[in-house]
């Protein structure tokens, strides 16, 4: 083995290792910067005056917490407002061709739900789980946050409220032009 081969062979798994860094354990998975504004953006919705918000949200819809708030419109306007709303799509999950079921924000290659990031694979099976859908039979879609659904509470003054406060809770946490660079939005 000439010094050539030898010193290529060396660098080939250093340079694995960086790759599966910066994508994940999988290579697939998402960049760090991703999984550390994930962790910044769960820690606020667990936090005792999200679930507060959450409870008072998920009594107009059913339960309680963030657990069933999770699918409200809620969130959406609230991370709309964290982040503009030039930068957030509005999406809706549609399970077993009926619904919306879930409304999440589209950022980017990026979904924020009451779940964390995921993306678009991820979020589909995920929430086919929740719902307990087929895949096959489910998909997402864009939503207006104008419609009428009774699922969701937006349109009233507390749920404008408690998105209000939501999107300051992100904003004091997250800096939000921070989170767009992290998320692919300029």
């Amino acid at each position: 083995m000439n010094a050539h081969t030898a010193q290529k062979t060396k660098s080939e798994p250093v340079e694995q290792v960086d790759r599966q860094r910066q994508n994940g354990p999988s290579g697939k998975g998402p960049s760090q910067p991703v999984v550390s504004l994930n962790r910044e953006i769960m820690a606020v919705l667990v936090s005792e005056e999200a679930a507060n918000i959450g409870r008072t949200i998920a009594q107009i819809i059913r339960g309680d917490g963030w657990r069933e708030a999770k699918a409200s419109a809620v969130l959406v306007a609230a991370i709309a407002t964290w982040l503009g709303r030039d930068a957030v799509q509005t999406v809706g999950f549609y399970a077993n061709g009926t619904g919306p079921t879930e409304v999440v924000a589209k950022i980017g290659d990026h979904y924020i739900t009451g779940f964390g990031i995921e993306n678009e694979a991820d979020l589909t099976a995920k929430a086919c789980e929740r719902h307990r859908a087929r895949f096959s039979q489910s998909r997402l879609d864009d939503y207006d946050l104008a419609s009428v659904n009774s699922r969701f509470t937006w349109g009233t003054p507390l749920a404008q409220r408690a998105a209000d406060r939501l999107a300051a809770m992100l904003a004091d946490e997250v800096d939000p032009e921070i989170a767009r660079v992290v998320l692919g939005v300029s």
